[in-house]
């Protein structure tokens, strides 16, 4: 009798993970989350989170980065630095362009790719290359802006139709209530930078979210979190402690994590803020971001940030890709 129960349990054992594994053939798998399709417009080279922050989306699996822009001033100079990112984590296949030079000025993150020839940034001019992205993709790109607003500026002025073209647009902008040092609201060097172009932009009736100073400026790098990022050996990491070893003014100095928050915010929309607010703002002559219920265009504002829980979701990313390896 043992026996017999023996087997009919084994029959029955048998039965049950054959009736799984057919279930599981038969159920339909969840599909893949597609790929968010996004442009990085950036400043790179004169603060140390424009690099940072691009780190992230070349580390994020989620990304699908159609190109990267270079925006303000020395805009070649700018290109060369994440030329040589791109080729040093592998992802050569990511096109620069090149917007409008405003300047020739020298920053010492410059120096870090001066002499890099193996890439070169693709003829089309920025504005033209996102006219081309988004009409390509119609509203599947988003647009992550964290610099002076140039070329999306010059975007919109070849082709109006932008804010029915585009998924979303992220901008590193402006200043709406004040800082972590101040009550009070300032112009904010991204708007004040290009105060036309950063008008035309907000007057446009974009999908627009800004990350503000009200919530950057609470978000600084620690020793400990610097050093977590250096210690994980990669091109990518190895590649971001050259930029920030040039940026360092002394030993005082620390990351404010401006552009990395809204690279997350891309990610994850509103996932690591307390509150968002839509605000219907307008960039004054002076260059600050007013509320304006008459003029202003709705803009979603994403205030209150969850430091830690944004922190540990953005080192994680840097500290588990082997770009370029």
């Amino acid at each position: 009798m043992r026996h017999g129960r023996r087997v009919n349990r084994i029959i029955a054992l048998a039965s049950l993970s054959l009736l799984f594994a057919v279930t599981g053939l038969l159920m339909p798998h969840p599909k893949a989350q597609p790929k968010t399709r996004i442009i990085f417009d950036t400043d790179i080279g004169d603060d140390i989170d424009d690099a940072w922050a691009l780190g992230f989306i070349l580390a994020h699996k989620q990304f699908d980065l159609l190109g990267v822009t270079a925006t303000y001033g020395n805009t070649p100079a700018r290109a060369r630095i994440a030329l040589k990112m791109l080729h040093l984590t592998g992802r050569n296949d990511v096109p620069v362009s090149v917007g409008r030079q405003t300047s020739n000025g020298f920053q010492p993150q410059y120096t870090w790719a001066e002499d890099f020839s193996l890439r070169q940034p693709i003829k089309e001019p920025a504005a033209d290359f996102i006219i081309d992205q988004v009409r390509k993709y119609p509203r599947e790109v988003v647009l992550v802006a964290v610099g002076p607003l140039e070329n999306l500026a010059d975007v919109l002025r070849k082709e109006p139709n932008l804010p029915s073209l585009v998924k979303a647009v992220v901008l590193m902008s402006g200043c709406i209530y004040g800082t972590a040092s101040s009550r009070q609201a300032i112009a904010e060097w991204n708007v004040r930078c290009a105060i036309p172009d950063s008008q035309m932009v907000y007057a446009a009736g974009l999908p627009l979210t800004i990350v503000p100073l009200d919530s950057t400026t609470y978000v600084t790098l620690s020793d400990e979190e610097r050093k977590q990022v250096s210690s994980h050996d990669s091109p990518l990491t190895f590649s971001l402690e050259c930029l920030y070893r040039l940026w360092l003014s002394g030993p005082n100095a620390r990351m404010t994590l401006h552009d990395q928050l809204a690279a997350v915010d891309a990610a994850e929309p509103g996932q690591f803020f307390g509150k968002t607010e839509t605000l219907p703002l307008r960039v004054d002559a002076q260059g600050f971001t007013r509320i304006d219920p008459q003029n202003g265009k709705p803009v979603a504002v994403r205030l209150q940030p969850k430091r830690d829980e944004f922190m540990r979701y953005y080192l994680d990313h840097l500290s588990s890709q082997h770009l370029g390896k």
